[in-house]
């Protein structure tokens, strides 16, 4: 009988690094999750901006993060 793959989602995992650098970049976007209208100066984060931006960060994490090129 094989073991179970084990999945580690605890401190330090890539995908808890990814998140706490997402919340990171959401500061600087000055993005919040709450929708109150307490909110201040910062701005809602919706769904599609929530998951885009933690995928990025996870690939980030991963060294997989493919970035466009600025160059002209």
């Amino acid at each position: 009988m094989s073991d179970a793959p084990v999945l580690h989602v605890g401190e330090g995992s890539p995908e808890q690094i990814a998140y706490k650098l997402m919340l990171d970049v959401m500061k600087v976007e000055n993005r919040t999750i709450a929708s109150s209208a307490s909110a201040g100066p910062h701005t809602p984060a919706d769904r599609h901006y929530l998951l885009n931006t933690y995928h990025e960060c996870l690939m980030a994490v991963r060294g997989k993060r493919v970035v466009a090129s600025t160059v002209r």
